[in-house]
């Protein structure tokens, strides 16, 4: 199984000019369960008030793999 650096990126606008935070997982798995645990909801919430309804939060896999998990071999003799 091949793992990707994933980000979770918060996207808004401060007037009128794109703004974007990121912050990095090595797995998508650990991103999708930020976002099912409402991790980021606090920040979002804040910026939601400060800067209205133009804000987004989504995972963004990349290209980049982070780890490949291999299977071990069998041990000789067995």
């Amino acid at each position: 199984m091949i793992y990707y650096y994933t980000a979770l990126v918060i996207s808004y606008a401060i007037d009128g000019e794109p703004v974007k935070a990121a912050v990095w997982y090595s797995r998508e798995s650990h991103c999708q369960e930020a976002m099912n645990d409402n991790l980021g909801d606090p920040i979002y919430n804040h910026l939601y008030e400060l800067y209205g309804t133009d804000i987004m939060m989504a995972c963004y896999v990349s290209d980049e793999v982070s780890f490949i998990l291999r299977p071990k071999l069998r041990p000789e003799g067995e």
